[in-house]
């Protein structure tokens, strides 16, 4: 989608900074739904200009990688304020931070390959052309990236969203409270989640797309109470702590289906047919073993 046709962007005059003494818990039961949605979002939005600053000359996949990460922390915060923005508006944001996500993170994914491809090697496999082929692609992969996300565009786009959020939200539900809100979404969230993975305990056989299901409704969750803990009532840190060991098992499996299709969709022009397949053999096996452990730990959560 191209948002550029639909949201003029416009051009940034000063560049956020990253306060790390307010961004820890910038919330108390008092404030206002508004007010929490720019205290929460406008950390977040500073660490995402600053990575992709940071990102236009270096090729850190780590750095890749969080960038990702607070591309989708914004879009769980859309969804939790999704009632009062609109559906129209929510689109519009989640379509471009999940775009974003995706070019942000190429590099990491070619990274994750290449060190699988190392544990192929490793177990006997010969792969070496395969993972000399994966590091181009990587190679090319922060091309892409350092071309499709400059920190210009990237602040211009985030703070008309943010402003466009804020003004949205005063004029729908100024001075409302936030703590009632706040567990109402996290409600929401947690239905969606025990609703996905009562569909991998009741199912005989595991399936990929329900696992896939199960984890972005995990961050999704996980996301929503690391924002909200400050006002939600009980304390949430041990479902957090419970929800990241689950994804854990959920991000193992993750990274083997995904490199898996990265592999098979890409092309080889210098890597003989049968040292792919190879690959893709040793990948399929790991993948079943790491979908059998995530599947076991989604269904004693789901119990």
């Amino acid at each position: 989608m191209d948002m550029d046709g639909d949201w003029p962007l416009p051009r940034p005059v000063t560049f956020l900074k990253i306060d790390r003494r307010n961004s820890g818990s910038p919330l108390s039961k008092t404030n206002s739904i508004p007010s929490t949605f720019s205290s929460l979002a406008s950390p977040v939005v500073a660490e995402a200009v600053q990575r992709a600053r940071e990102l236009s000359t270096k090729s850190d996949a780590e750095g890749f990688h969080q960038l990702r990460v607070a591309f989708r922390k914004l879009r769980a915060l859309y969804w939790a304020y999704s009632p009062y923005l609109g559906e129209e508006a929510t689109a519009q944001a989640t379509s471009e931070l999940t775009r974003l996500a995706a070019v942000a993170g190429g590099t990491r994914d070619w990274d994750i390959a290449g060190d699988l491809l190392k544990a192929a090697q490793d177990s006997g496999a010969s792969v070496e052309m395969l993972m000399a082929a994966a590091r181009e692609k990587r190679a090319q992969a922060v091309v892409h990236s350092q071309t499709n996300i400059r920190s210009d565009d990237v602040e211009a786009f985030l703070k008309d969203a943010l402003h466009r959020a804020q003004s949205a939200l005063q004029s729908s539900c100024d001075d409302l409270p936030i703590r009632a809100f706040a567990e109402r979404r996290v409600r929401c969230a947690q239905r969606a989640l025990q609703k996905r993975s009562r569909r991998v305990a009741q199912n005989e056989a595991t399936h990929e797309e329900d696992l896939h299901d199960v984890r972005k409704a995990g961050k999704k969750l996980r996301y929503l109470l690391e924002f909200f803990q400050p006002v939600i009532k009980g304390g949430h840190g041990r479902t957090i702590k419970e929800l990241t060991a689950v994804q854990n098992k959920l991000g193992q499996f993750n990274d083997i289906a995904a490199s898996e299709t990265l592999i098979r969709g890409a092309s080889f022009d210098e890597v003989p047919p049968e040292v792919v397949l190879a690959s893709l053999q040793w990948l399929e096996e790991q993948k079943c073993r790491r979908m059998r452990a995530a599947s076991r730990r989604v269904r004693a959560m789901a119990g």
